[in-house]
């Protein structure tokens, strides 16, 4: 970009973005498919750039992996828990609910070292909320199937 242009988007920075963000808050349908027509188009390059910088940055993809990880760890508790079949309407309080727990629902014991704390859920329900219990693990694994 040669430095009158860079100068000239510098002073004019927030205009620019603002033109930008309203443009694509009128016109989203619009940029989507602009954007898919792109990716259709160049899938090929964009795949193989994206292998190259991979290849050539592993550590810091490494490290920005364990970062975000380190930063979101409510957030990767719930895709676990997606993952493993849980389903509720409201994951956020489920978690704040789960973090408040000290103690089995069933049994009645401290979550320790050896008790660990599961969230016990029906996995013959598919299509709507299934969590049963926040119980230790002894429970979830004798009492409860």
């Amino acid at each position: 970009m040669p430095k009158d242009r860079r100068a000239y988007y510098q002073k004019n920075k927030e205009t620019i973005l603002a033109e930008r963000r309203e443009y694509y808050a009128n016109n989203k349908q619009k940029v989507i498919e602009n954007v898919q027509k792109y990716y259709k188009k160049n899938t090929e390059q964009i795949k193989a750039y994206s292998r190259e910088y991979y290849q050539n940055n592993k550590e810091l993809h490494t490290l920005q992996c364990k970062q975000w990880a380190n930063e979101n760890p409510d957030k990767i508790r719930i895709s676990h828990w997606k993952y493993r079949g849980i389903i509720d309407d409201d994951f956020p309080l489920l978690l704040e609910v789960y973090k408040k727990e000290t103690n089995c629902w069933i049994c009645g014991v401290k979550y320790s070292n050896t008790r660990i704390k599961c969230l016990e859920h029906d996995h013959s329900i598919k299509d709507e909320p299934n969590v049963r219990y926040i119980c230790c693990n002894v429970c979830n694994v004798h009492v409860v199937c």
